[in-house]
């Protein structure tokens, strides 16, 4: 079946397994009442909606400083990288969140420019301070939305400008909070951030300041994120008491 609506994530090492995969399909089944395709780029197909994911920028990548160690996300920028990837709107999700309601909601967005997560958790003015400096990026690529063609100004950029961008960025969200996001005027920006009430983060609150509780489960947001920057505190989601019987 080959429907409008592609839900696409992407794996690749050995930090998710493939349980991963399959317990964000079952979750999208769970909570998408319209047809959808499903995707996972990854470096290990397996499955019938698994991709291989290419490995042009392989190179540019020193997996020792470990900069821009994300990239293999901006491949799905350019959908003509995958002839067997249908569907003309397109929904990222990585492989460790939590969906509390339907992602219909996510297809009904106004789509003008495509949409990112602006995490509402982080103070904007600390942000602005830190810009110079590469890091405190509002943005997370944890969820993304776009319709075909809109991210490939992205992937493009990237081609040309690889050798810079894999030695400058760390993240992919620090590169595209300098070449895509306006941190002064976000009303101007390339994204537009998903509203205020739809994604928050298990580790880093909701909404600064005034709903900023930790490890805190919102059922009445869209969607949970784990984004964590603290490596010695990681947790496997699937073994956090609170969330049990969510899976």
């Amino acid at each position: 079946m080959n429907s409008l609506y592609t839900i696409l994530c992407v794996k690749w090492g050995d930090k998710y397994d493939s349980d991963y995969v399959l317990n964000l399909k079952e979750q999208v089944d769970r909570n998408l009442d319209q047809p959808y395709n499903f995707y996972c780029l990854t470096d290990n197909p397996e499955t019938e909606y698994d991709i291989q994911l290419p490995t042009d920028w392989d190179q540019y990548h020193d997996s020792e400083k470990n900069f821009f160690w994300a990239y293999r996300k901006c491949y799905m920028f350019n959908e003509n990288l995958f002839p067997e990837m249908g569907g003309t709107q397109f929904l990222y999700l990585d492989l460790d969140v939590l969906i509390h309601q339907n992602l219909k909601y996510f297809f009904t967005l106004n789509m003008q420019k495509p949409y990112i997560v602006r995490g509402w958790w982080n103070d904007l003015d600390n942000c602005r301070k830190n810009y110079g400096k590469v890091k405190s990026t509002p943005l997370n690529s944890s969820v993304i939305r776009w319709n075909r063609g809109q991210l490939r100004s992205i992937y493009d950029h990237i081609e040309k400008h690889n050798e810079v961008i894999f030695f400058t960025y760390r993240t992919i969200d620090n590169y595209f909070n300098h070449h895509f996001y306006k941190i002064w005027d976000e009303k101007v920006s390339f994204f537009n951030p998903f509203p205020k009430g739809d994604i928050y983060s298990w580790y880093k609150g909701n909404i600064f300041p005034e709903d900023m509780d930790l490890k805190k489960i919102r059922q009445d947001h869209k969607i949970c994120l784990f984004n964590n920057s603290t490596k010695d505190t990681y947790e496997d989601m699937f073994e956090i008491e609170e969330l049990r019987k969510f899976w």
